[in-house]
């Protein structure tokens, strides 16, 4: 074994005693729709508003709300042939504390067309974030 073996060898061994390695832990849907949730949130088709809540005990960050404007057919057996529906990822650049919350507004630009064929049916939730959760410096 060559000493440069070895030393990956033993910094492996370390590493995997230690656990300080920068793991991330991913969440159920269920999970993590507890730990980010929205409140106040009012969805029209010119608009969507909400405040995004931190029950976490940490600060997060890179918060991603998806926005999604199903289309609903009025003939849903004789549908047309492209669907106006529309979406988009609203990313919050902010650190949100614990038990804090930060607003967030979205309206579609260019505006969602007025059709007489169906109608849009708004959904909003937080697809992502991140938890900054502090951990002890490893010397």
């Amino acid at each position: 074994m060559t000493r440069a073996s070895i030393i990956l060898f033993a910094t492996l061994i370390l590493l995997s005693v230690n656990g300080s390695t920068g793991a991330q832990t991913v969440l159920t849907q269920e999970e993590a729709g507890k730990s980010v949730t929205i409140k106040d949130l009012n969805a029209t088709t010119s608009s969507v508003t909400g405040v995004v809540v931190n029950n976490t005990p940490h600060i997060i960050r890179d918060v991603e709300v998806l926005v999604e404007y199903h289309w609903l057919w009025a003939n849903e057996f004789k549908p047309g042939p492209v669907s106006p529906g529309h979406s988009a990822v609203i990313k919050l650049e902010k650190d949100i504390a614990a038990g804090q919350t930060s607003a967030f507004r979205y309206t579609p630009d260019p505006a969602l067309p007025t059709r007489k064929d169906g109608q849009y049916d708004p959904e909003v939730r937080v697809t992502g974030f991140t938890s900054v959760i502090p951990g002890t410096a490893s010397r």
